[in-house]
């Protein structure tokens, strides 16, 4: 271990300032010797991903490119029903509302499996006992929410998460891979080049954000994908990702 290395993780430990600052894999790679492998994220026909999304949209906004491009490799699980997410109606017409938008996109796409657990918004962190029905056994990849989100039910569907990776069976070569849905990650492993696919992602959008409730928010989500592509030559929108073995995953400390 290299002096200077030696010393930051000594100012870590007495100024105790894990409870003050947001990790990000800059720290990580520091403290922990994590590889940034920076290249392209492949599907493969047999490739099995699971996506678990904290409301209905979030996994478009994070992956429904690449979503789209592999339908048939990915099941996508939506753990609240968006009871809060239209504050012009009701909980009840707004979870109605949102379920059907999500019934929508995934049959648009033609994806393999989708479910919306009827949780209200924001009660996440009482249904332990049902996130913990959720089947992780066959899954190559399983695509997470950015673990510094700061939505309540983000925080709880990672804390659940990382219980079950505790009490459940799954793959040696599982992978963890944290998405972009309301914050950005602080650094990526992964992109997927959604050039190609990007009018669909867009209509897949607008199922969710219409222009009517929502001025021009479709055009500022894509423009996070085309920010995104400024660091891959060749591409004009992309999606990034953060990729973590499951030991690396448990490590990441929760403040």
């Amino acid at each position: 271990m290299t002096l200077i290395k030696r010393k930051f993780i000594d100012f870590i430990k007495k100024t105790n300032v894990v409870k003050k600052i947001n990790y990000n894999k800059f720290v990580f790679h520091f403290l922990f010797d994590l590889k940034n492998q920076h290249g392209e994220f492949k599907v493969n026909i047999n490739t099995k991903c699971l996506v678990l999304s904290q409301y209905p949209g979030a996994e478009t906004k994070g992956l429904g490119g690449l979503i789209a491009q592999h339908p048939k490799n990915f099941e996508v699980l939506c753990l609240t029903n968006g009871s809060n997410i239209e504050p012009r109606l009701g909980p009840l017409d707004s979870a109605s509302l949102k379920k059907q938008q999500f019934q929508s996109v995934m049959k648009m796409i033609r994806i393999k499996g989708s479910k919306v657990f009827d949780i209200d918004s924001g009660t996440l962190k009482n249904h332990y006992s049902t996130f913990k029905k959720i089947d992780i056994s066959e899954a190559d990849y399983i695509f997470i929410p950015n673990v510094y989100d700061n939505n309540i039910d983000t925080i709880a569907l990672i804390e659940h998460f990382r219980q079950i990776l505790k009490d459940k069976e799954f793959k040696e070569t599982l992978k963890i891979i944290m998405y972009e849905s309301d914050y950005p990650l602080c650094a990526v492993d992964y992109y997927v080049n959604i050039s190609p696919i990007i009018g669909t992602k867009k209509k897949m959008l607008e199922q969710y954000y219409c222009n009517y409730n929502y001025p021009n928010m479709v055009e500022r989500l894509i423009g996070i994908n085309a920010f995104r592509s400024m660091q891959y030559p060749k591409t004009e929108y992309c999606e990034v990702f953060m990729c973590f073995s499951v030991d690396e995953f448990l490590k990441i400390p929760m403040v």
